[in-house]
């Protein structure tokens, strides 16, 4: 288990509420057993604000987001398949359900929702066993559907889907942290999950229902704006040796991305 370091720059409830419970749980959102279907965050300095409990089965918020990190371990293990990085892709496929399905269960259960470990078991198997590309890429599509058909997005508000973002990208850059420390690749596991998480959140606008993309236009085009600009911490999908990133850029959107919701 990697030690992150965290930088406070959010200011309300939900990034508040991520922030410290990866604290109380010595691990960030992305890591085993890091979400329960509810968990009570870490107690707060005297004078500070307790953080809510967040329970993944009515708070779609975070349920949102728990499924995003997923999508974003998928998103970024099948781009390093059709690159050919077949060993890279093979370790992000297991991680989805080693790292945090087993934490959603209890939420599907309560939600009346079936899960997705089959499909979720069948695409890992066939990336892993060297699969035909027909065999795995029908898999993966399999599983995106099955994804979809467990994500309350459709009828979320647009201030609950960007809080879901901001929620995703302190995870992001918590994951970049780690990646990349002193203008070097440290962990480029880490780096990539992070590249995964800032793609899936971006995806996240485009699923927004049109009723609610009309009201909340000029805040989702700036979340739009403030997720682009963080394209170049990211050059290449395989880094080695330097590179000059700075994951506090991250943590920054995250909080700009924040203010934007809430000015909803």
């Amino acid at each position: 288990m990697f030690e992150k370091k965290k930088v406070w720059v959010g200011v309300g409830s939900v990034l508040a509420t991520t922030m410290a419970a990866s604290t109380a749980n010595a691990a960030p959102l992305t890591q085993p057993n890091a979400a329960p279907a509810s968990f009570m965050a870490a107690p707060m300095a005297e004078g500070e604000m307790a953080a809510p409990e967040i329970d993944l089965s009515t708070n779609d918020t975070a349920f949102l987001a728990q499924l995003g990190f997923i999508r974003g371990h998928l998103w970024v293990g099948m781009k390093l398949y059709e690159q050919g990085h077949i060993e890279m892709a093979k370790t992000h496929m297991k991680h989805p359900g080693d790292e945090l399905y087993a934490g959603l269960t209890e939420a599907f259960n309560d939600r009346g929702q079936p899960g997705f470990a089959d499909e979720l078991e069948a695409l890992a198997d066939s990336v892993i066993n060297d699969n035909s590309k027909d065999v795995v890429m029908n898999n993966y599509k399999v599983l995106l559907d099955a994804i979809s058909a467990h994500e309350p997005i459709a009828d979320m508000t647009a201030k609950g889907v960007l809080l879901s973002v901001a929620t995703m990208l302190m995870a992001t850059a918590d994951e970049y942290a780690v990646g990349i420390q002193e203008g070097k690749v440290a962990q480029v596991h880490e780096y990539q999950d992070a590249l995964g998480f800032k793609e899936i959140a971006l995806n996240r606008l485009e699923r927004i229902n049109s009723e609610e993309a009309e009201k909340a236009s000029e805040a989702i085009e700036e979340t739009r704006t403030v997720l682009k600009s963080l394209t170049d911490l990211w050059p290449t999908i395989t880094p080695e040796g330097e590179l000059q990133g700075d994951a506090s850029k991250i943590y920054g959107a995250a909080s700009r991305i924040e203010l934007e919701a809430r000015s909803i």
